[in-house]
């Protein structure tokens, strides 16, 4: 996923995130994320239960206290790592230029949270959650709100959406799965609805 024009709305100069420097990306959050999520998971290789201990677990099936902080930075697999980071990468210079660091960390980390603590008192399917889609979801509804004409391709497809248009449609697709199977095929439908619903209650809040 990756925007294909640039969005309508312009960041200040200084926050211009087509012409940003590598010294400047050095300064944005976006890069340390995806670091710190590529080290858990390389991690997992040396600590094989890492990612079990990580993951968000359901009340009263193993839930501990620290894991609605530690399941968004935790993936299975390297392409469930790299799906989620590519479209870190491709939606959060634009959000991050908006909000700023500390608005969009907060973005990033409230989503993560609260989809999490949702997940384990709320969902009702009693598998584990790890991943950081909750985030994304999230960064997706933000984006969506800040820019909602901006067209986005999602590789294969070969035509753009709208951002806005995307976001609806993948919360109704989520809703639709979700209603027919909570987790179908290890996804967890429950909580990419709950990434976009907190991440667009920030944009309103944030407004």
């Amino acid at each position: 996923m990756y925007p294909l024009r640039p969005p309508p709305l312009k960041p200040p100069p200084s926050q211009n995130v087509r012409g940003r420097s590598f010294g400047q990306m050095r300064d944005s959050v976006v890069p340390h994320l995806i670091i710190i999520n590529a080290l858990i998971w390389l991690a997992s290789f040396r600590f094989p239960e890492l990612p079990y201990w990580l993951a968000v677990h359901k009340n009263g099936y193993g839930l501990e206290w620290w894991q609605p902080f530690t399941y968004f930075f935790t993936h299975q697999s390297f392409w469930h790592l790299l799906a989620n980071m590519v479209a870190l990468w491709s939606l959060g210079p634009a959000v991050e230029a908006i909000l700023r660091r500390g608005g969009f960390l907060r973005l990033y980390l409230s989503t993560g949270l609260g989809a999490g603590l949702m997940l384990a008192y709320l969902d009702p399917s009693p598998q584990p959650v790890l991943g950081a889609s909750t985030s994304v979801s999230g960064l997706l509804a933000a984006f969506a709100y800040l820019f909602p004409r901006s067209q986005l391709v999602i590789f294969p497809i070969p035509f753009p959406f709208s951002a806005k248009g995307l976001a609806l449609g993948f919360g109704m697709i989520s809703l639709v799965l979700f209603l027919w199977e909570p987790v179908m095929g290890g996804i967890s439908h429950f909580g990419h609805l709950c990434g976009l619903v907190l991440g667009w209650a920030y944009m309103r809040w944030w407004r």
